[in-house]
């Protein structure tokens, strides 16, 4: 097994959370950014088109963090500094890190598959950029596996797929999944 930070160690270019990156978000992402935000409850972040519902990618209605258009997309919470030394680098901070951070972006580049049937997960690890300066030497006979530190998120991530997919089965409306799960108070 390979150690997350064997692979990568962050360099704040930023670079990952600009462009059309679709940074996917669970009830407790929901929480931690409202609470950020200082809402009292999750709706306040759709009202505000902090974060979309998206179904273009499966059949289940997922929210998401809504990235700015054009060519320099880029994620609400990506604060940009520039760096004078050395030679005045562009940084890339996330106003979230590290308390509020969703847990995609926790993980990333780290991914996991979840096959609900089988009850199972695959980790791997993705390059977020072909040249990404974070990022070692990788090769595909690897095996990864979850950062410590963050079973308890994971668990919870795991649930909320599960209780969709009951939703879905159970002949809910997308509305209702987005009702349910996604709108709720935070203090």
């Amino acid at each position: 097994m390979t150690q997350y930070d064997e692979l990568f160690s962050c360099q704040c270019c930023g670079e990952c959370c600009r462009g059309d990156m679709r940074v996917y978000l669970n009830p407790d992402d929901l929480k931690r950014i409202a609470v950020f935000e200082g809402y009292k409850n999750t709706r306040q972040l759709f009202d505000d088109f902090l974060v979309v519902i998206d179904s273009e990618r499966s059949s289940a209605p997922l929210p998401r963090l809504r990235f700015s258009k054009g060519s320099l997309g880029c994620c609400p919470y990506l604060e940009n500094t520039l760096d004078e030394e050395p030679g005045f680098l562009l940084k890339g901070y996330c106003r979230l890190h590290p308390d509020f951070k969703p847990l995609v972006c926790m993980l990333a580049p780290m991914y996991r598959t979840i096959d609900l049937e089988e009850d199972s997960e695959l980790w791997g690890f993705k390059t977020p950029l072909k040249d990404c300066p974070g990022c070692s030497v990788l090769t595909e006979e690897k095996s990864y596996y979850a950062p410590e530190g963050l079973s308890t998120l994971l668990d919870s991530e795991k649930t909320f797929f599960k209780k969709i997919a009951g939703m879905l089965d159970s002949g809910c409306t997308n509305n209702e999944v987005i009702e349910t799960l996604y709108y709720f108070d935070v203090k």
